[in-house]
């Protein structure tokens, strides 16, 4: 196992690559679904070695049972309209307002939860929740002189959504051991979520197909980084922190998104979208720590 300071560092190293493919998305300037398909379907091949050297190493009875691989699959359903989401409100807002929206994800999960298995979501979420939609309502610029899309913003927040409704069935899905198969899992949702964007791309006749060398490079780039890089770190990193450090940890993500926006794009926001973007991960921040606090 690593060093809890090697852990941190990965952290924060997956999640400055996680706001890096957001820049590499406003980038590419691409149709939101032909990219989703193309940065899905190009990691697969690049995640088939730790796939592979995984398989070698688990039960894979107990690692991958038929429940485990049928979430894989569905979840990968959900967060290829989740990716469609994200980009199409990265190339409205820019990278770094939608990567903070979809953190969103943090207050729509317990609320599932709430509806469907009808586990009461704790009494903070009264103070969060409104505390979140100020932040968006600021970020969106509707109390400043920004003036933004308010169609990107709801692709962002419909991006949080899709990618709680991902998360929910991960978790659920999970196989009770002590060796899982993260990679595994992974490359069967990456390959998934890419054939969903795929497909949805080519019924609507909105699907791109990269005509130079240099444009399947940046795609190639996109995948390598938003994809292997960060689940990488992350998968790494988190066997060595507390689930409280990592989930504070990756909230560091929209910092970088902002920051890149700024020196990248001259993306640069208002103080009122700023004290938005604040609120967000503040109240996001508070749901991924509080609710692991063991009460004094």
């Amino acid at each position: 196992m690593i060093s809890s300071s090697r852990a941190v560092t990965l952290m924060l190293l997956g999640s400055l690559a996680m706001a890096s493919s957001a820049a590499l998305i406003s980038f590419i300037d691409a149709e939101p679904m032909s990219t989703a398909a193309w940065r899905c379907l190009l990691a697969v091949p690049m995640l088939a070695p730790f796939m592979l050297w995984e398989l070698r190493r688990v039960d894979r009875a107990q690692a991958l049972p038929a429940r485990t691989l049928l979430g894989a699959a569905v979840g990968g359903i959900a967060i290829g309209i989740d990716y469609s989401f994200y980009n199409t409100s990265i190339l409205l807002i820019g990278a770094g307002i939608a990567t903070v929206l979809i953190n969103i994800q943090i207050i729509v999960l317990p609320l599932f939860s709430w509806v469907f298995e009808g586990v009461r979501p704790p009494a903070r979420l009264a103070v969060i929740v409104p505390l979140m939609m100020l932040g968006v309502a600021l970020t969106a610029g509707a109390f400043g002189e920004a003036v933004l899309s308010w169609a990107g913003v709801l692709a962002g927040l419909a991006a949080g959504a899709c990618y709680a409704i991902y998360l929910a069935i991960i978790r659920r899905t999970a196989p009770p051991t002590l060796r899982p198969a993260p990679f595994t899992v992974l490359s069967i949702v990456c390959l998934c979520a890419g054939l969903t964007t795929l497909t949805g791309a080519t019924a609507t006749g909105r699907l791109e197909v990269p005509e130079t060398v240099i444009s399947w490079g940046w795609f190639l780039a996109l995948a390598f980084i938003g994809q292997v890089v960060v689940y990488l770190c992350f998968n790494i990193a988190m066997t060595a922190l507390p689930e409280t450090v990592a989930s504070a940890l990756m909230l560091t993500g929209p910092i970088f998104a902002v920051g890149l926006g700024v020196l990248l794009f001259s993306e640069i926001p208002s103080l009122w979208q700023l004290l938005g973007c604040a609120l967000i991960i503040a109240g996001a921040w508070w749901a991924a720590t509080a609710r692991r606090r063991r009460p004094s």
